[in-house]
């Protein structure tokens, strides 16, 4: 499929191009299914309205949860300060940073720049450590692109994005898209930084 390319109107007005069933993946799927709905209400009764930390929150005590993780970058370590006093209101949090275990990047082979440190993050670990504390909601704080997906890959808990990271554009991806001057000046085959 190539939905990017399409005219979505009517699959949003509820007559798809293709009908591909898609009731029957929800099927026996009690807790993606309580998910969809959830997403949906919460949509629905505050469209508009609420900031996205709002909507996070809105959903998790719908959801019933009472047990909330945070992973995040050890750059947004004061943010992440600020979202766990937050949270803690109402919840019991946990967090683990990018570099918990503090794991070597030659561990991995991974290359080496001064301006970048040598320990490796740790999203897998980071992970464990949410699901060994019992987090029923895990919420992503700037990890950096791929480190956020072995994150989303290995949480045995639900997964949502507070925030990207975008050291660039000041952690608004959004941006590219919407400036004409950025998308004009994309760096299709960016060089290397050398020093």
């Amino acid at each position: 499929m190539k939905c990017h390319l399409c005219e979505p109107k009517s699959c949003s007005k509820g007559e798809p191009c293709t009908d591909f069933g898609s009731r029957e993946l929800y099927r026996g799927q009690e807790e993606d299914l309580r998910l969809l709905k959830t997403a949906s209400d919460v949509e629905a009764l505050y469209y508009c309205t609420l900031n996205r930390l709002e909507e996070i929150m809105e959903f998790a005590r719908r959801m019933e949860y009472t047990r909330i993780g945070i992973a995040f970058c050890v750059g947004f370590k004061d943010e992440a300060a600020s979202l766990g006093e937050i949270l803690s209101e109402e919840f019991e949090v946990y967090s683990a940073c990018c570099k918990v275990s503090s794991m070597k990047k030659t561990e991995v082979d991974a290359m080496l720049r001064p301006w970048v440190g040598e320990v490796s993050c740790n999203p897998v670990e980071q992970a464990r450590r949410l699901d060994e504390a019992g987090s029923q909601f895990n919420i992503v704080l700037g990890l950096c692109v791929g480190h956020d997906s072995l994150f989303y890959r290995h949480s045995k808990a639900p997964v949502t994005t507070f925030v990207v990271k975008d050291r660039v554009l000041g952690h608004n991806p959004a941006a590219v898209l919407y400036s004409q001057y950025l998308r004009k000046n994309l760096k299709r085959t960016p060089e290397e930084r050398r020093k």
